[in-house]
């Protein structure tokens, strides 16, 4: 009976070898890293790129679309920086007799350009301008006998720097210095007959002013100034108080 029963023993035996070790497996606790020894391995850094221009490249394209978005900027202002002023006002003459000054009227005309809107910098779009600009003043007197009138043209090129201020930077505070020339003409009539005297003279044209640009609609706006000015000729300064008033589009 014994010896019936040892080879089933046996083969029973084999056969649960196996199963116990794979239960084994199953029943053991999964080993995870240790949290101090993953927070002292060193970190890997990012892999470079095996191609040394690679960086370049990408700063180069980098460096151009920021300029591309740079030069975005008033794109969508349909004005040209384009303008013209009527000009009146009161010019005060440096007197030859000693006297303050001699006033006489003053009238003209004014052409700015903003061409701060060329350059490639936003706060200089709207601060940078320069005006062409032509001046008249003249007087006359004198006695029945005899008379004497003065034409005094002012031709200038003067750039200018303004504070700009207010919504949309509409209105602003300027300061301008520019050059040109001064031609005067004087008469000189007595007993009806009169002596012409002309001639011309290098211009410097300073001063300050308040500008303002409302607008009329998308394309146009009224612009205004009110200014002091100083034109000297020669050695004699002569000043100009006045107003202008125009469109820009």
């Amino acid at each position: 009976m014994h010896a019936r029963l040892l080879p089933f023993l046996l083969g029973a035996l084999a056969l649960s070898t196996p199963a116990l070790a794979q239960d084994e497996d199953e029943d053991a606790p999964l080993a995870y890293p240790d949290e101090e020894e993953e927070e002292d391995a060193p970190r890997k850094l990012p892999r470079r790129s095996s191609d040394p221009t690679a960086d370049f490249d990408r700063m180069a394209d980098e460096e151009e679309a920021e300029g591309d978005f740079e030069r975005m900027y008033g794109s969508d202002d349909p004005n040209k920086g384009l303008a013209g002023e009527l000009i009146l006002g009161t010019m005060l003459l440096d007197s030859s007799r000693g006297r303050f000054a001699d006033p006489a009227f003053g009238l003209g005309l004014r052409f700015t350009w903003e061409f701060g809107r060329i350059l490639d910098a936003e706060p200089l779009r709207e601060a940078l301008w320069l005006d062409v600009r032509w001046t008249m003043a003249g007087r006359s007197e004198g006695t029945e006998l005899v008379v004497g009138s003065t034409r005094i043209h002012y031709f200038a090129v003067a750039p200018a720097y303004e504070f700009t201020f207010g919504p949309e930077k509409t209105y602003g505070i300027f300061g301008q210095l520019g050059a040109g020339m001064a031609y005067q003409s004087t008469s000189i009539t007595v007993n009806e007959e009169a002596t012409p005297i002309k001639g011309t003279k290098p211009l410097i044209q300073y001063g300050v002013g308040f500008r303002g640009r409302p607008r009329l609609s998308e394309r146009m706006a009224l612009t205004f100034r009110v200014e002091l000015m100083r034109f000297r000729r020669g050695y004699m300064d002569d000043t100009f108080v006045g107003a202008s008033a125009g469109t820009a589009f």
